[in-house]
């Protein structure tokens, strides 16, 4: 039997809630505070703002007692939903369940009955694929719902909710707490027998040649008994049963066996965690052993994103035979982009060894603590510590991290995770790959995607890729990110995608159109799609900009001829002068600290950016080493900006990863570097084109002090002089343009 995510009521108000077991007290003070609400709730439905069919008023009609009508719009809006976001429309299930089984109750129907009643007549009637794809949304964590509503309702305290400015916060908090609060834990009992009459599940520990042995979830549609059945598998970090068994039926909903095996020291494997280091190994041994079930056609794909999308590039590594295809998304690359990018190292990566690896269950509460990470960065950065310091200021040990800075060079330790060099050539298996101009697993995915077509030109291997976040493939698509509103055609499917994909491999079904080229990419503001042969092909021309002369207040020019004259750009910065931590940036405005600031004239018609961009420029510094940052914008007529690519990296790296190369301070070094994300935008008329180019100096990421030491062990004792950086005439970026 699968072993379900414990949740965190208690076994008393569990009963309590599907049992109506409370004193008669608890019982009047529970009415004393639903009545509130609900009065609250019927007020605010009459305002103007609560009249548009959202989730906003879906959560006041259940909160004013309004059953019938709560069901009714939320079916209103699964149907508005389906075609192009249909992850939202079947997390409206829920919800339609919680909505009925209330309506039973007023009818005087009993709580357990009511549920199950509305449970059946909406999720087990289901079809086996409707049904999976609502699967993922029942995993609720309670804690920090309670947390919301109780903040929101203490905000509004002693004041009548109605008047209070967070009144529809408070009331929408405690209605979204009080639905899921009512679902689970009851649901749970109905959906493991729902799923033990629609599938064989079973959990099984596959030994490793090592004597770990690895958790296994299997899958298999009933009634396939008969047949073989190819194998679709994740290998995940991230233990939640959850998550595991909804990725598992939905592979078995289209007439796979799903399957999905956690990590050594993970769940119920064996070991102790050790992200990274034997994930290729112990997958090829799971792979080995599916493929050799008595139901399987000894066939195996693997699937899933960032951590667990490098899962499948280490098990290529080992060859196991039977692996056919793997389709990933978000794909992360140990120390290609986490936990350092071209050498530098981010905080971000901090938390996650103690979320993931401190234990067998994952981490929620200490990686959910923002104020513990911000105060970390925040104290480490101006304290002028080392940087390995990061956990003795924290306070708690993190031996992962340690070793990882440990390991400040693309050497050994970091090549013995995933293919390198001349092993891309023997990767003769179907890639799929998913990433997103907002994804910050895009460098990983690009470096896997260049590295195989380098060393196999024909490799079967297709990207898609759009404005996107990095958990697209997993949560669906979002209509809005970072302040942009998606075109309609970006609005597809993801998943469906890739199971059409896994279709065309396994199955010899047509391949989807999404994927009719090697490279698929949405052009943001065009509302179009383009299919080209490779990344080079995205633009069909480029646009050399180079570095030039004072422009306005704060900002220099960026133009198609280089500057008149010999005149030297100088950036300077004190990385011993903290002060600047806590200065506010205007709104509509940039950053400035530590970088320069380059813009276009307006484009009069517009212009369609696409692909990675390049640079090179000639320097001359007075430090032995120093990190580069290049972001480019969009600078948009009413002001704002709009981040489209990047490059981050170390100067001692650029020309090899692997082996440090020092600066001399005082001679001409030329830092030449290519983008580690693509986009694709049509600028708007009258938008200009900005970049920042600078040097990172900020809280959340590594400092370089340039003395050549291990970045690791600098201080702000080793500031000593400003770092300048003095760019010699002829600098340049180097863009991809489409002009259509």
């Amino acid at each position: 039997m699968i072993r379900f995510l414990s949740l965190s009521l208690t076994l008393g108000s569990a009963l309590a809630l599907m049992l109506g077991a409370c004193s008669v007290a608890a019982e009047a003070a529970a009415e004393t505070v639903e009545a509130r609400f609900s009065r609250a709730a019927a007020e605010l439905l009459t305002r103007p703002d609560a009249a548009a069919p959202t989730s906003q008023r879906l959560r006041l009609l259940l909160a004013a007692g309004r059953y019938a009508e709560a069901e009714a719009m939320a079916v209103d809006m699964a149907y508005q939903f389906r075609p192009t976001q249909p992850g939202r429309a079947a997390a409206l299930t829920p919800w339609r369940i919680y909505a009925r089984a209330r309506l039973y109750e007023t009818r005087g129907m009993e709580r357990p009955q009511a549920l199950t009643r509305a449970f059946d007549e909406l999720y087990a009637s289901l079809p086996d694929r409707e049904a999976a794809a609502v699967l993922p949304t029942y995993g609720a964590d309670l804690a920090p719902m309670r947390e919301r509503a109780t903040r929101a309702a203490a905000a509004c305290a002693g004041v009548e909710l109605i008047q209070c400015e967070g009144g529809m916060q408070a009331v929408t908090a405690q209605a979204i707490l009080d639905a899921w609060t009512y679902l689970t834990p009851a649901s749970e009992a109905l959906i493991r027998a729902d799923l033990e009459q629609r599938f064989i599940v079973e959990e099984r520990m596959v030994p490793t040649d090592e004597g770990i042995e690895i958790a296994v979830l299997l899958v298999r549609p009933r009634g396939a008994e008969a047949q073989r059945l190819t194998t679709l598998m994740s290998y995940t970090l991230y233990n939640r049963d959850d998550w595991s068994r909804s990725d598992a039926v939905q592979m078995a909903a289209r007439g796979y066996a799903g399957a999905v095996a956690y990590s050594r020291g993970k769940g119920r494997s064996t070991g102790e965690p050790m992200p990274y280091v034997h994930d290729g190994a112990d997958a090829a041994a799971v792979i080995d052993w599916l493929a050799a079930r008595d139901w399987s056609d000894g066939r195996v794909g693997m699937f899933s994103g960032s951590y667990n999308a490098f899962v499948q590039w280490a098990a290529l590594k080992h060859r196991p035979k039977a692996l056919r295809a793997i389709a990933t998304n978000a794909s992360n690359a140990p120390g290609i982009d986490t936990p350092m990018q071209d050498g530098v190292f981010q905080n971000f990566i901090y938390p996650w060894p103690l979320y993931a690896a401190s234990g067998s269950a994952l981490d929620e509460t200490t990686y959910g603590d923002r104020e513990r990470w911000n105060r970390l960065d925040r104290e480490w950065f101006l304290s002028g510590r080392a940087y390995r310091d990061l956990p003795r200021i924290d306070g708690r040990a993190n031996p992962i991290f340690e070793t990882w800075l440990n390991h400040p060079d693309y050497d050994a330790y970091w090549q013995a995770m995933i293919p390198q060099g001349r092993a891309f050539a023997d990767i003769d298996i179907p890639v799929y790959v998913q990433t997103g101009y907002f994804d910050g697993g895009m460098v990983g995915a690009l470096h896997y995607f260049k590295e195989h077509l380098r060393y196999r030109p024909d490799a079967d291997h297709r990207m898609i890729v759009g404005p996107y976040h990095h958990t697209a493939q997993q949560a669906g698509i979002l209509p809005s990110v970072n302040g942009y509103d998606l075109d309609p055609s970006a609005l597809v499917d993801l998943a469906e995608i890739r199971m059409q994909w896994f279709d065309h491999v396994f199955r010899g079904a047509p391949l989807p159109e999404a994927l009719s080229a090697r490279v698929n990419y949405q052009v943001m503001g065009a509302d179009q799609w383009r299919h080209v042969p490779t990344l080079e092909a995205m633009a069909e021309n480029r646009l050399r900009l180079y570095l030039g002369e004072e422009m306005g207040t704060e900002g220099r020019r960026l133009a198609p001829q280089p500057p008149a004259g010999d005149a030297v750009i100088e950036l300077k910065l004190d990385m011993a002068d903290r002060s600047g931590l806590d200065a506010e940036v205007p709104e509509g405005r940039l950053d400035l600290t530590g970088t320069l600031l380059f813009e276009t004239e307006p484009f009069a018609e517009g212009i369609e950016i696409a692909g990675a961009f390049q640079g090179r420029f000639d320097i001359l510094t007075n430090k032995r080493d120093l990190d580069l940052e290049v972001i480019l914008f969009e600078h948009r007529a009413d002001g704002r900006y709009f981040r489209l690519s990047s490059y981050l990296g170390r100067a001692s790296y650029m020309a090899d990863r692997r082996t440090r190369r020092l600066l001399t301070p005082g001679r001409t070094q030329t830092l030449a570097f290519e983008s580690q994300t693509v986009t694709g935008v049509r600028l708007a008329p009258g938008s200009r084109l900005a970049a920042l180019v600078g040097v990172p100096f900020r809280s959340s990421a590594q400092i370089n002090y340039g003395t050549g030491r291990d970045v690791s062990d600098e201080t702000i004792a080793d500031a000593g002089e400003p770092l300048t950086v003095r760019f010699l005439p002829g600098g340049y970026l180097d863009l991809g343009v489409n002009r259509r």
